[in-house]
């Protein structure tokens, strides 16, 4: 039973830092999706009204210009948010981030039973596939909705950095 705990505990490692990565995915990609669509709104209100030839006066060839590079800038925010879907991409990361946590508590709740001596061998072992059942559910939806390198390390920092509590021994990798 020694090396199933071990694999438990591992398999709660990676739901943390899993957890934790598409969060900080999800924030980013919001941000994203933030700053694309107000730059899109901000330029689009500008080159929509008056407000360049009231500065720059009418017929002014600047103005013209401006407007221009404005309206491609705008134009290229759009194909940016349409192609990257940064908003929906968000949702998916937020959803496979509660997959995780789900699996975490699910191991501490496992891990508990087994302290108290309270489930089967058998019980063990079957409880102990359901979890890494999860854990392949949660992977093959997560790597429809990638993270970054520095997604990961903001989390492994974050958790480093006290972010959220846990014990040294919670977060024991396999030596």
């Amino acid at each position: 039973m020694e090396h199933v705990i071990k694999q438990l505990k591992q398999f709660k490692v990676d739901a943390i830092y899993g957890k934790k990565k598409n969060y900080n995915a999800a924030s980013r990609k919001r941000r994203y999706y933030k700053i694309t669509s107000t730059g899109q709104i901000i330029l689009n209100a500008i080159t929509g009204t008056t407000l360049l030839a009231v500065i720059f006066g009418e017929g002014n060839k600047i103005a013209e210009i401006i407007a221009l590079l404005f309206t491609i800038v705008a134009t290229v925010f759009a194909g940016v948010q349409k192609v990257q879907d940064f908003e929906n991409q968000a949702q998916g990361n937020a959803k496979v981030g509660d997959m995780y946590l789900e699996i975490s508590k699910l191991v501490n709740l496992l891990l508990c039973e087994i302290a108290d001596d309270i489930l089967s061998r058998d019980e063990i072992l079957k409880r102990a596939d359901e979890v890494r059942r999860s854990i392949d559910q949660a992977n093959k939806m997560g790597s429809q909705f990638p993270t970054s390198d520095n997604d990961y390390q903001e989390a492994r920092k974050g958790i480093e950095d006290g972010e959220e509590r846990y014990k040294a021994d919670e977060l024991e990798l396999w030596n």
